[in-house]
């Protein structure tokens, strides 16, 4: 969540806005993967509980969103491999655009304007922005979390390395 934070704030392109970047999006839709609802349904609400309190917004919103998509995305990795990148990136990008739909309606349903007029293009505009900085975003985040979690084997036992056999008892 600071990562987010300072991402946002400090770097900036001109053509290209890192405030779209949801990297507690990503982070959702990563922890799906595992293939446990529940776990995912935990991870996405208080995330997303975080996410609203420090964002200013209607408390909840991101919590809401964020929990629907992980336990949509969880429910699809049960059924599905999604074990190679390009599923991945797919499911992501459903993920960013389900995410901006019910993050604006949200908004909407409770009277706060997110977008100016004309909607449909400012709202075009948003979600293809957002959908290319998340895609992109977890293309590289996905690969590095798959880097740290991946399983290594443990290493042997002292015994068991030298070549130690037990001995059959003596009867």
């Amino acid at each position: 969540m600071l990562l987010q934070l300072l991402i946002a704030r400090y770097l900036r392109f001109e053509h290209f806005d890192l405030n779209y970047l949801d990297l507690v999006l990503i982070m959702t839709v990563y922890t799906s993967f595992g293939r446990n609802p529940k776990r995912t349904i935990w991870v996405a609400a208080g995330s997303g509980l975080v996410q609203d309190s420090f964002s200013g917004g209607l408390l909840g919103t991101q919590s809401f969103t964020k929990t629907v998509i992980g336990y949509g995305a969880s429910l699809l990795s049960e059924h599905l491999a999604l074990d190679h990148m390009i599923p991945r990136l797919m499911v992501m990008g459903a993920a960013a655009l389900v995410n901006g739909l019910l993050f604006i309606g949200l908004h909407a349903l409770f009277g706060v304007r997110l977008l100016v007029q004309p909607v449909g293009e400012h709202l075009v505009h948003y979600l293809g922005w957002y959908l290319a900085a998340n895609v992109m975003g977890a293309a590289v985040g996905f690969h590095l979390l798959d880097l740290i979690m991946e399983e290594r084997p443990s290493r042997p036992t002292r015994l068991w390395a030298r070549g130690y056999r037990r001995r059959r008892p003596r009867l």
